[in-house]
């Protein structure tokens, strides 16, 4: 039997409190100006209490964003954030029933909707089928209500949102762009209906336009509210694990060259029988000699080929979005003569052999194509397994204008998390003259230089540490919306909303993001010495500092609000780029335009 996630948090907690020293260090590390004003003994008394009465300890607790900082410094390895959530939970539930807040626009007012009433409500729609309503009521704390105006736009396809919809009220249309550029109805989302779970829980674009028909309301959820909810119920995540891997199966059969070329009706049926499978960076889809019937297609990510030669493993190839693969072991009954494993998060759509011997034997010149396809990729492996594949390199082969060509090895790119990169910044060290003018350029236009020239060195190609506004971002999970991703994909620092707890800096694999002490205002050497009104002025802002965040999340921002990059422009001779190698990715070799994306 499944233990419960209450119970299972509430023995944990109960036991850890026990153990506590008592030595501060967890609060020494937590970011929160309110700690100020809590004990370590106030939070674990709370900790064995009923409910939580202290105003103060109920302050800190509801202020807490679970980043974290408090575990790593605890010399008895216990888990301070586990309990002040368990104390945090103990508040929210006792929160008096009030009326839901209603945004309008940039303006804010009162919903027909209480707290009770929504949260008794969402219990009636599909989505939440089985979730208690008291996980919901707390959910809704961190929820945004929003009416939308006839023909207003909620998300747009092809653009980051990252937010799960549920209509309230009203009737919001579903679209996309067809071949012509215009806007076609895929179908009308009624009160109850929903939309986002591939968003929020695959970090994909939208792939539809949210659109009001009329005056409309919505309830929001953030992707750090929807995470929270699937931890806190079963009911709840397996709902949205079922509904993402049936929708994203629907969304990418419209797209694949493969299936979208079959009648619906077959595609109906083969998706019926098959299944979405999620891999975390490093898991393996199937190892050699192993005799699974199945046809894979990468849906999303990038997977690994890899083939044991001797004592050591051969890289033969890498598989990405659209590629089908595992054709031999189904056309052939034989044992799989390579290991597939995930080289980032990647999502396989999996077909079994039944299946797809089923659409065979309806569809001849399919069967040829997968037979040629199965035949040519195996004579790819016998003729990279005679031989180690050179250690990745780069080399420059032309230099024209404003465009720099270079030649990279894939096995770098990917093992280096390189090419899972949005917007790279590059310097040519064969022409680079040592000045720091781009590092000293971005210092000048932000206040702090987002950029260190070191880094990742691959022949003439160094890639410095400036963020990479990766495709698939584990910096994005905060509470609080302190790291963000804009609509058009850029990764940013939103500095009201940034605490400074250092957990995206931590999260960001390549170091590209630093944690910088906010700027204060400079006290002249003479303030206060000409009168008493100044002396109080200056104690009031002292004051008044003492209640903010005293660190900020500095990391690259492309430059936003600027039509060029301040390093690419400071660079004399040209030496710095920005690039997107995911545009332009090969089948062998990752073939790079370094062409400069803004004018200077």
């Amino acid at each position: 039997m499944q233990t419960d996630y209450f119970d299972q948090l509430r023995e944990q907690v109960e036991r850890e409190v026990m153990a506590c020293i008592g030595c501060n260090d967890c609060m020494l590390a937590c970011p929160l100006p309110e700690k100020r004003f809590v004990t370590i003994a106030e939070l674990n008394a709370g900790v064995l209490a009923e409910t939580i009465k202290a105003p103060n300890v109920a302050e800190f607790v509801q202020a807490c964003t679970q980043c974290q900082q408090c575990i790593p410094v605890c010399p008895a390895d216990l888990h301070r954030a586990d309990m002040v959530l368990w104390n945090k939970m103990k508040v929210e539930n006792a929160a008096p029933n009030q009326v839901m807040p209603l945004q309008i626009g940039e303006t804010v007012t009162q919903s027909q909707w209480t707290l009770d009433s929504l949260s008794t409500y969402l219990t009636q729609i599909p989505l939440f089928n089985k979730v208690e309503s008291l996980h919901l009521r707390r959910m809704l704390l961190s929820s945004t209500v929003r009416q939308l105006t006839s023909d207003e736009i909620l998300c747009r396809e092809g653009q980051y949102h990252e937010r799960l919809y549920i209509v309230l009220e009203g009737q919001i249309e579903q679209s996309v762009k067809d071949s012509s550029g215009k806007d076609a109805r895929i179908l009308v989302m009624a009160p109850g209906s929903f939309h986002g779970e591939l968003a929020v829980l695959g970090n994909q674009e939208e792939s539809y336009t949210l659109t009001a028909i009329r005056s409309s309301i919505v309830l929001e959820l953030t992707k750090a509210t929807v995470h929270r909810l699937k931890k806190e119920s079963t009911p709840f995540r397996n709902t949205m694990d079922e509904l993402y891997r049936r929708r994203a199966l629907w969304t990418y059969a419209r797209q694949s060259p493969l299936l979208s070329a079959l009648p619906e009706s077959v595609v109906e049926n083969l998706l019926r029988q098959s299944y979405l499978q999620v891999l975390r960076s490093g898991e393996i889809l199937y190892r050699e000699g192993e005799s699974q019937s199945n046809l894979y297609i990468a849906r999303t990510g990038f997977l690994k080929v890899t083939r044991r030669v001797g004592d050591s493993e051969l890289v033969i190839q890498y598989f990405r979005e659209g590629d089908v693969f595992g054709a031999s072991s189904v056309l052939f009954k034989q044992a799989h003569t390579t290991s597939v494993s995930a080289n980032t998060r990647a999502e396989v759509i999996v077909i079994p052999g039944e299946a797809v011997e089923e659409l065979l034997s309806a569809n001849p010149t399919l069967r040829r194509d997968l037979i040629k396809e199965a035949k040519r990729n195996e004579e790819l492996i016998q003729s990279q397994s005679s031989q180690r594949l050179a250690k990745p390199q780069a080399a420059l082969t032309s230099t024209m204008g404003m465009t720099t060509t270079m030649s990279i090895g894939i096995e770098g790119l990917l093992d280096q998390g390189i090419i899972q990169g949005h917007e790279l910044l590059v310097i040519n060290t064969a022409i680079c003259t040592n000045c720091n003018n781009c590092v000293d350029s971005c210092e000048r236009r932000h206040g702090h230089s987002r950029l260190e020239r070191r880094g990742l060195q691959m022949g003439n190609l160094l890639f410095p540490t400036a963020c990479r506004h990766c495709e698939d971002p584990v910096c994005l999970l905060c509470s609080v919306n302190g790291i963000v991703r804009t609509p058009d994909g850029e990764i940013s620092i939103v500095n009201d909303n940034c605490i400074g707890c250092g957990a995206c800096a931590e999260r960001c694999p390549y170091g590209n993001i630093q944690m910088h002490d906010r700027d204060k205002k400079a006290r002249s050497v003479f303030s206060g010495m000409f009168s008493l009104l100044d002396m109080l002025k200056q104690n009031k802002e002292e004051e008044k500092d003492k209640k903010t965040y005293q660190r900020l999340a500095v990391k690259c921002n492309l430059c936003a609000g600027h039509n060029d990059y301040a390093c690419v422009s400071g660079c004399p001779v040209g030496a710095a780029m920005r690039v997107n190698p995911v545009e332009q990715f090969r089948r062998t070799d990752l073939h790079i335009g370094l062409e400069v994306k803004k004018n200077s």
